[in-house]
């Protein structure tokens, strides 16, 4: 995953920064995980609500 992350880092623009939407597997939430300094995680919530954002109340 660090190697994955690294190469994101790469491909964003030196003035830019990236935000990278996991879940909270093993290997996402790892302390050895490296992030690079133009990265922020967002972990997704253990579980999504059942109702759709996009129905009505």
């Amino acid at each position: 995953m660090s190697l994955h992350l690294a190469e994101i880092s790469l491909a964003v623009a030196a003035d830019a920064y990236a935000v990278v939407i996991m879940d909270k597997a093993g290997w996402h939430t790892a302390k050895k995980l490296d992030i690079p300094a133009n990265i922020t995680i967002v972990n997704l919530p253990p579980r999504s609500s059942p109702k759709s954002l996009t129905s009505s109340p």
